[in-house]
C-alpha cells in the first residue's frame, strides 16, 4: 500500500489528508478518519461517515473526486453531486454504498 500526503488547489500538500492506494483500491483519509474508498475493479465507491465532517473534509473531499479519484467518478466533486448520487446508489456505472457505523 502507497500513502502519500494530498496535494491541495495551490499545490502544496495538505496537512493531515492522505491518499492511500493498494492496485485499483484508492482511499482518502482525513485525519484519522476515512472519509472515502474507491474500488476500480470492483466499481464501487464506500462513502464514510465523517464525509461531510467540516468544511475543510468537504474541500478536501471535492478535491479527491476532481483529482485522485479518476475521471469517470470527476463529477462527485461537489457535496450536491455526491450526495444526489448517494440517494440513487450508483454513478456512472459505480455502486455507491454508504457506510453507516464503522465500529
Amino acid at each position: 500500500m502507497k500513502v502519500e500526503q494530498m496535494i491541495n488547489t495551490r499545490g502544496n500538500g495538505a496537512m493531515n489528508q492522505f491518499i492511500l492506494t493498494d492496485g485499483e483500491r484508492i482511499v482518502f483519509q482525513s485525519y484519522q478518519s476515512t472519509i472515502i474508498e474507491v474500488d476500480n475493479n470492483k466499481m464501487i465507491v464506500k462513502v464514510f461517515p465523517d464525509y461531510n465532517y467540516s468544511r475543510t473534509t468537504g474541500k478536501h473531499r471535492n478535491i479527491f473526486f476532481s483529482d485522485y479519484a479518476g475521471y469517470s467518478l470527476h463529477g462527485l466533486n461537489s457535496l450536491k453531486e455526491l450526495e444526489k448520487a448517494m440517494k440513487a446508489g450508483e454513478y456512472h456505472g459505480y455502486k455507491i454504498e454508504t457506510v453507516e457505523d464503522i465500529y
